[in-house]
């Protein structure tokens, strides 16, 4: 599975040239990206800024897609697992020359819970700095840029008093982490691509034409025709779209992706506090009483939810209102051939619902009719992304499933950097989809599934 770049890379090139020569074509494409989130973005971005002129492929709008059907979240925050940590930190050093535009916040992710589940999850991540441990709100270091901060019962309360009705429970506030604008970050690493020599063009990816068994052209249909583009370098970056293109070149990785959705709801008296950090409810729970699921029961697209319910609700403050997410049970669907899911009628219900346990006052709301969109997550089996080389001359970034906004940079500027042949770090490495060719690999089922 060993790339033969820089070799590979200047050799894909040079075909490309003589074939453009050969055929008497005006186009030759350096690099072709395949997607316009920010996965694909920020991977054009960063090979142009190593003096490529990629063309960027995408049949929709640019980031419209998955990349703003999030919370826009990030956290230095990943219990278990080393390697996402250090992708996530290498994207909030990549973040700085975009902070105007992202306009990153620090409020940090507060988990709510079990002291000793707080507790287990905190001492998995040594990676993000020091644990304090907090009986009283006066030792809280309220502005603190890192750490952990486990707030003991009494403690949660005076520090966060709307949630002072939750006896006996404790919180975990994790920071760096808060929200930012991935529209604002997205169009900023297009507009730097442009500057660069790089170009946005609308198409679809269709697949390879091979010579001698190598990959040499993309083919591609736009405005009703099928194209030809001999590259030099073809990363694919299309998102949702992903399984299937991985399947048209002969590469059926295990993939999987889920719809996900959230509400944002309209919120002028201020249930939900202004200025609170993402509140998540790290414990399971019903989100229907005894008697609403006697009457519900007959339903049969409600009644997987009538159960005990995983972890995982969560929210935060946006605008006027909030966003409210809660995917309890996503099902799996093995290639969408669209980009952007239908949401079912109970979608922001649910995601409300799943926010009572930590703000009562949200009750209020039942009624309301939120604005739900929502994207598909893809995800690998043990949820960690896909980066690195698939054949000579083809890569691939992509399974960035809940944590493309958080990870885009990183991940964008390590394929970049592997792809031309320098030296990457041990955490892009592990990341790399020949992993699955190993018999020897063991993935750990959901590691990342609901840290959130």
């Amino acid at each position: 599975m060993a790339p033969l770049f820089p070799r590979g890379y200047r050799l894909g090139v040079r075909w490309a040239r003589t074939r453009k020569e050969a055929l008497g074509m005006e186009r030759r494409v350096e690099a072709l990206v395949v997607g316009g989130g920010l996965a694909g973005l920020s991977a054009a971005y960063f090979l142009a800024r190593r003096g490529l002129r990629p063309w960027v492929l995408e049949r929709e709008a640019p980031l419209s897609c998955t990349s703003d059907k999030s919370t826009e979240a990030y956290r230095l925050f990943w219990p278990g697992d080393e390697d996402l940590a250090a992708l996530v930190r290498e994207s909030l050093d990549l973040l700085s020359p975009f902070a105007g535009v992202a306009r990153p916040n620090r409020r940090g992710y507060l988990y709510v819970g079990r002291l000793e589940a707080l507790e287990a999850m905190a001492l998995e991540a040594p990676h993000a700095g020091p644990l304090r441990v907090h009986r009283e709100a006066a030792t809280y270091p309220k502005e603190a840029a890192s750490g952990l901060d486990l707030l003991l019962p009494g403690a949660l309360g005076e520090v966060f008093p709307y949630l002072g009705h939750l006896r006996g429970l404790g919180g975990l506030h994790v920071r760096p982490a808060g929200w930012l604008s991935a529209q604002g970050l997205g169009m900023a690493l297009l507009e730097g691509l442009r500057a660069l020599g790089g170009r946005l063009v609308f198409g679809e990816f269709l697949g390879v034409e091979r010579e001698g068994g190598w990959a040499r052209s993309a083919r591609i249909r736009r405005e009703g025709r099928e194209e030809a583009w001999p590259f030099g370098l073809l990363v694919l970056a299309p998102g949702p779209g992903l399984p299937r293109a991985l399947r048209a070149l002969g590469h059926p990785l295990p993939l999987t992706a889920e719809p996900h959705f959230k509400a944002w709801f309209p919120d002028p008296e201020g249930r939900f506090p202004r200025e609170a950090p993402l509140l998540i409810w790290n414990e399971p729970q019903e989100i229907f009483a005894p008697e609403e699921r006697a009457l519900l029961e007959e339903e049969a697209e409600l009644a997987p939810l009538l159960g005990l319910l995983p972890p995982g609700a969560h929210g935060r403050p946006e605008g006027e209102g909030f966003l409210a997410l809660y995917n309890p049970l996503p099902r799996e669907e093995a290639a969408p051939s669209g980009c952007l899911p239908s949401p079912p009628p109970f979608a922001g219900e649910v995601a409300l619902r799943g926010l009572f346990p930590l703000l009562p006052g949200l009750r209020a709301l039942l009624g309301v009719r939120p604005r739900v969109d929502g994207g598909y997550y893809v995800r690998t089996p043990e949820n960690r992304p896909l980066l690195g080389p698939l054949e000579e001359g083809v890569w691939v970034l992509g399974a960035l499933s809940g944590y493309g906004v958080m990870a885009a940079l990183g991940a964008g500027n390590a394929l970049a950097a592997w792809a031309l042949g320098e030296e990457v770090p041990a955490w892009a490495r592990a990341f790399a989809p020949g992993r699955f060719l190993d018999p020897a690999y063991r993935p750990k089922e959901g590691a990342a599934r609901f840290q959130l």
